[in-house]
């Protein structure tokens, strides 16, 4: 008899239990919550340029199959002297084990860009040339003031896509630190 008598005051027991939370809750103010930004992701742009022995390198070749760096750099510069490729090229083992491929960019001809091997040697990754700036444009990597190509590192995933801002594809903020990281991955 006595488990019955229990049985039958859980539920009021719970009833005042479930009342007493809604008041609570009800009376209660919240801090209004901030909207989280989400990023959008567009299909990424292809191209087809020359690599620094002349053969037709075609971004499509790569897409659904790994996770890409493309990489504009300051041909000013050459493949020699700029950071975002030394890193790249100090990076790649580490990059090529974690299913990740580097295409580099820039105005350079080819054989401006073989020349430039004669002092440090081959890329483990393609530089291509886009004399005309179509790529560079496609990747809204050309200054609209000057004219002039702009340095940028973009991450495409596997699916293709890049994250997307207003005016084209979203350069990434920290390149150089955005590669350690994928590298230690």
């Amino acid at each position: 008899m006595g488990k019955i008598k229990r049985r039958i005051l859980v539920l009021p027991v719970a009833a005042v239990i479930i009342a007493a939370m809604i008041a609570y809750k009800s009376t209660r103010t919240y801090p209004k919550q901030q909207a989280v930004a989400t990023t959008e992701k567009r299909p990424a742009p292809l191209f087809e340029a020359l690599d620094s022995y002349n053969r037709l390198v075609k971004l499509s070749r790569y897409i659904g199959r790994h996770r890409i760096f493309l990489a504009f750099f300051d041909e000013s510069l050459g493949p020699e002297n700029d950071q975002l490729l030394l890193t790249l090229r100090e990076n790649f083992p580490q990059l090529e084990t974690n299913d990740i491929v580097v295409i580099a960019v820039s105005k350079r001809l080819p054989q401006e860009n073989r020349k430039s091997f004669e002092k440090v040697g081959r890329y483990p990754f393609p530089l291509l040339s886009d004399p005309g700036l179509d790529v560079h444009r496609q990747w809204g990597c050309v200054d609209a003031a000057t004219s002039e190509p702009i340095a940028a590192l973009f991450l495409i995933d596997r699916a293709g896509n890049v994250e997307w801002a207003t005016e084209g594809p979203r350069r990434l903020a920290e390149p150089i630190q955005a590669i350690r990281l994928l590298a230690v991955e």
